[in-house]
């Protein structure tokens, strides 16, 4: 099983308990801990399963192979940042857009109410002469 000390050294608190599910070589949580980190957190390795090969399969490649897993891992981190980054703007343009659309139909709630308001008093105010003009 895991090296839970090693682990604890190595990773991040948020990557702990996740990573004491899959057996890392404790060479590789030493120097590469890194590498490890991406593994753990990569969305296209969606399932325990392929996690685990890959962490079986790293004794068992030479540097150039690791490299370029780094490498691969790294750049789907930043794709996924970029892809985050974008849906947040939407979402924040989304929302203004929302929030300015509330903020004009309540404007246009009020402005109708004192319209009706005016109307009334005006009516009254009709009225008033009215009963005066009739008192004469």
């Amino acid at each position: 099983m895991a090296n839970i000390n090693l682990i604890k050294a190595k990773l991040p608190q948020e990557l702990r308990e996740q990573a004491g599910k899959f057996i890392i070589p404790d060479e590789f949580l030493t120097t590469m801990s890194d590498l490890i980190i991406l593994v753990l957190n990569s969305k296209s390795m969606d399932n325990p399963e392929e996690k685990q090969s890959w962490f079986n399969l790293l004794p068992m490649m030479n540097q150039e192979q690791i490299d370029k897993l780094r490498d691969i891992l790294t750049r789907e981190k930043q794709k996924l940042m970029e892809i985050e980054q974008k849906y947040e703007q939407k979402k924040d343009e989304l929302k203004s857009k929302y929030t300015q659309k509330r903020e004009e139909m309540v404007y246009t709630k009020k402005m109708e109410e004192i319209k009706q308001k005016e109307a009334e008093h005006n009516k009254i105010e009709d009225q008033q002469a009215e009963n005066l003009l009739t008192q004469i």
